[in-house]
């Protein structure tokens, strides 16, 4: 009999994490402490009638932003202090560019469709408020003048009524962006006048660009004679966002508005978080401008009543409410980003600035919340930020050049459950794109050499994990082709650029033909892109401050005695596509118990000698199988000695869920399986385990959104046979395997990573001491 070797420890409550380097003070739940306290403070400060204490001459324009505040930081539109604010703002007739501005990103936010005349008659205002030199100032219908300041929060509400469906006259962004343009400093930023450039002044200006070139269009795809082009547009040095940009990197502070007074602190930390989110960017010259700016904020905030304090003029509604901003807006969990490669031009890695930002509007509109996208600089990222971007886009026109180290940090990332999505952004002469297919091709060969870069049949989910794509409104021979890595595809490659029509989408916010081709060829590229982060995702989005898993095997192999030993048994069923799953589980329960395991690097043979010191043997797999009777006899000598066989099937596989049952039937003979109750001791701590009582199990299905994962709480679904009142065997006819292979298992009926160890901890103790 196997000598049961009974060890009694305490059991480690935390799941075992390898963290970003993170500040000690700032966490996800330290920042929502922090808006839940302002919040407060802002109820507290408001008037009976529903508005706040306003500056003289300025309308509405400190309640429109203090309810921005709190629209933007999660209180509900049924909450009463949104609904007295609402009446407030409704009955109030704006009179400033200020308040107009403010009150018109208020009803955008709200959403009631009963504020779209209202918003209507805001644009038309602030249209015929612009001045001459395309600027804005404080009072009405002035001829000349303005101020970047005023300038940048008439933009913003113009912006943001476009996307609500209100017609804006293109005159107004294209006089906006020759204003800007011109008021740029020879050194790339902006102030305010002819004063020096300043952070928030250099950061409006920036996103003030973003938003009308975007709005106008102005990107690098363009429609011409009814055909999409993708060639035109290329950055150059000389792009005043890039030189915007490059002006902030390299005075960007969290402590200070660069350059400017400290009366303006919280008026730039929030043009800093609209800076960072319009161009996607994490970080500002090495500075991770949301993590360092929360630790600030958090540090600041009043002890007792919640509330923040600036100069002069940011009295504490309005610091309050630009931090609340900032904490708010700044925190939207990311869903797409896009690989900087800095040995390579900016045409080449991102020859199409502004996709990212069309496609994640759109996701943002199917979701029903905020998102946001960034870029992921390789030279400087570590694999915990190259995690922090669920798909990850890497665009090239020409042959894809990365050294041993970048490629292994990629092939880590795919390991870890990130996608990557390959952008041949060099079709139609924009390039070389057979080049850059070839370098694509081979290296996906390099990374998984049993599986090839093909063609994704029609039944894959890129094409309806959330709306259906026509492939016939795609251009002539395009397709999309993927690998598959464990129980997902984690690399897809299209030869025809997504990025180019994602970059038109805004298009299809305004009225069009819907029969014609080229906005049907936008369409249907931003359904593939939105299908592709709902298949990789399955809507579940880590928050931007959370520490970021990494499941890595710590390559430790013992034949020391007392050591534990879990061996894999490969039965020719496809085993190897998770192969990491279980030197990944062993290291976890190491880490969290004070059981020595070791895994051998290779499966073990069916013989009886080389599984003579084999505690649990690991049988997984994603499709039939068959066992001869000399392997039977192994296997039922196994167990009889006192070997527990833990077996799985790689992503719910059904077919090879029928063959286990069917094989370990004939191993076991009458010990049949059979489901295990809720009472059993292993789904308790009796084993010095886990209380299994309680688990998530994840299923995939449809519904009227497309592809959903419904969840069920319950204990996990095994079945078990036993030997003279022993447990022999423990079957997991739900995925424990892709769990633990990487984070990103939710394509598959079964459990989450934190769920699947426990449950296989539960069988180790087990194993040792029943």
């Amino acid at each position: 009999m196997f000598r049961r070797i009974t060890l009694v420890f305490s059991v480690v409550v935390a799941f075992w994490t390898v963290p970003a380097t993170v500040h000690a003070d700032v966490d996800a739940a330290a920042v929502n402490r922090a808006i839940d306290r302002g919040i407060t403070y802002l109820r507290s400060t408001q008037g009976e009638r529903g508005g706040w204490d306003e500056f003289q001459g300025q309308s509405c324009g400190l309640s429109s932003l203090c309810t921005l505040a709190l629209l933007n930081a999660g209180v509900s539109r049924d909450d009463p202090a949104i609904k007295r604010a609402m009446t407030y703002l409704r009955a109030t007739v704006a009179e400033s560019t200020y308040s107009v501005a403010l009150q018109t990103l208020v009803f955008c936010q709200h959403g009631s469709a009963s504020d779209l005349p209202r918003i209507r008659n805001n644009v038309t205002w602030l249209t015929e408020s612009q001045t001459a030199i395309g600027a804005w100032s404080y009072g009405g219908k002035r001829q000349f003048g303005g101020d970047p300041s005023n300038a940048q929060f008439a933009l913003l509400a113009l912006g943001a009524a476009q996307d609500r469906g209100v017609t804006v006259d293109p005159k107004v962004f294209q006089q906006a962006i020759d204003y800007w343009e011109l008021q740029q400093k020879p050194n790339g930023g902006w102030g305010y006048g002819g004063s020096s450039a300043t952070g928030s002044m250099t950061c409006a200006g920036i996103a003030s660009l973003i938003i009308a070139n975007g709005r106008l269009g102005n990107v690098s795809s363009s429609v011409s004679d009814g055909k999409i082009e993708c060639c035109g547009g290329a950055s150059t040095e000389q792009d005043p966002i890039a030189r915007g940009i490059d002006w902030l990197a390299k005075r960007f502070s969290v402590d200070v508005n660069p350059g400017g007074s400290a009366d303006t602190y919280y008026y730039y930390l929030y043009a800093v978080e609209r800076t960072g989110r319009l161009s996607g960017r994490r970080f500002f010259g090495g500075h991770d401008w949301y993590r360092e700016g929360a630790e600030r904020l958090i540090a600041q905030q009043d002890d007792f009543q919640g509330f923040w304090e600036g100069g002069q003029w940011e009295r504490p509604t309005v610091a309050t409410s630009f931090a609340l901003l900032f904490l708010s807006k700044g925190k939207r969990q990311v869903v797409v980003g896009q690989l900087q490669r800095d040995r390579a031009g900016q045409s080449e890695w991102q020859p199409h600035p502004d996709a990212l930002r069309q496609l994640v509007r759109h996701v943002e509109r199917a979701w029903g919340r905020d998102l946001t996208w960034q870029t992921v600089r390789l030279e400087d990222a570590s694999l915990v930020d190259v995690l922090q971007t669920p798909v990850l886009v890497i665009s090239g026109k020409q042959a894809l050049s990365l050294d041993a180290n970048a490629s292994d940090l990629l092939k880590d990332y795919v390991d870890q459950g990130g996608t990557i999505v390959f952008d041949a952004s060099g079709d139609n002469g924009c390039g070389n794109a057979a080049n850059f297919q070839n370098s694509v091709a081979n290296l996906c060969a390099e990374w998984y050499p049993g599986a090839p870069l093909e063609r994704l049949p029609t039944s894959h989910p890129v094409w309806n994990a959330e709306r259906n794509v026509d492939i016939g409104a795609m251009p002539n021979g395009f397709w999309v082709y993927g690998v598959q890595a464990c129980c997902r595809t984690a690399v897809f490659y299209v030869p025809q650029s997504l990025t180019c029509r994602w970059e038109l989408g805004d298009r299809l916010f305004h009225r069009g033909e819907t029969d014609d081709p080229d906005r049907r060829q936008i369409d249907h590229s931003i359904r593939i892109g939105q299908n592709i982060i709902a298949y990789a995702t399955g809507r579940e989005l880590k928050d931007k401050l959370d520490a970021q898993i990494v499941l890595q095997a710590d390559g430790v192999e013992s034949s020391e005695r007392g050591t534990t030993r879990i061996a894999r048994l490969d039965v020719g069923a496809g085993g190897e596509d998770a192969r990491r799953a279980l030197p990944n589980a062993s290291t976890i329960i190491r880490k969290q118990t004070q059981v020595a395991i070791s895994v051998p690097e290779n499966p073990v043979a069916f013989d009886e000698q080389a599984l003579a010191d084999v505690a649990v043997l690991w049988v997984h797999g994603r499709r039939d199988f068959v066992l001869s009777s000399g392997q039977r006899d192994v296997l039922r000598q196994f167990v009889e000695r006192g070997g527990v066989i833990l077996g799985t099937a790689i992503c719910g596989d059904e077919s090879f869920a029928r063959a286990f049952r069917r094989e370990f039937a004939a191993v076991l003979g009458q010990n049949s399986l059979q489901s295990m109750p809720s009472d059993h001791p292993m789904l308790s701590t009796q084993y010095y385990g886990y209380d299994l009582r309680s688990v998530t199990i994840r299923r995939i299905g449809r519904g009227a959104s497309g592809q959903q994962i419904r969840r069920q709480t319950s204990p996990p679904i095994l079945e078990y046979a036993e030997i003279d009142d022993v447990v022999a065997v423990v079957f997991s006819p739900l995925d424990i395997s892709c769990a633990l292979e990487s984070q990103n298992s939710v394509q598959c009926p079964g459990y989450g990573t934190e769920d699947a160890a426990k449950i296989v901890t539960n069988v180790v103790q087990m194993a040792l001491n029943q």
